[in-house]
C-alpha cells in the first residue's frame, strides 16, 4: 500500500439541524440526526442531507426497521427534503456513534466560538 495524491475536497457549509426524537407512546425509541453539507460541482452549490437515526434497541426486527426508516422518510417531506440528494441511515455501530457524537458536539463549540466574535460588532 502506499498514499496516494492530495484530493481537493471542499464544502461551504456542515449543517447540523436539532435532533428528533421518534417516539412509541410516552417512551423514545430513536433520535434522527441531520446533517447537511453544501459544496461546490463545476462552482455550482450542491447540498446532500444526511439523516441517521440512532436507535435504542440492540437489535431491531425487521418491522422495526422498516418503521424507522419510514418515520425519517416522513421527517424528509415534512422538511421539504429531496429524496434525491439524501442518504438515510441506521446508526448501529457504536463507532459510528462515537464519531457522529464527537462532529456534533465539535461543530457546537465551532459555532459557539462564531456567534462570540459576532456578538462584538
Amino acid at each position: 500500500m502506499k498514499l496516494g495524491n492530495e484530493i481537493i475536497v471542499a464544502t461551504n457549509f456542515i449543517k447540523s439541524h436539532p435532533a428528533i426524537p421518534i417516539m412509541e407512546g410516552e417512551d423514545m425509541q430513536a433520535l434522527i440526526y441531520h446533517i447537511e453539507i453544501g459544496y461546490n460541482v463545476n462552482e455550482e452549490l450542491q447540498t446532500r442531507n444526511y439523516i441517521i437515526i440512532d436507535y435504542k434497541e440492540y437489535k431491531l426486527s425487521e418491522g422495526k426497521r422498516c418503521d424507522f426508516l419510514n418515520m425519517a422518510k416522513k421527517y424528509c417531506s415534512l422538511k421539504n427534503i429531496s429524496e434525491k440528494d439524501t442518504d438515510i441511515v441506521l446508526l448501529d455501530n457504536d463507532e459510528a456513534e462515537n464519531f457522529l457524537e464527537k462532529v456534533l458536539s465539535n461543530m457546537k463549540v465551532i459555532k459557539g466560538l462564531i456567534t462570540q466574535e459576532n456578538e462584538g460588532c
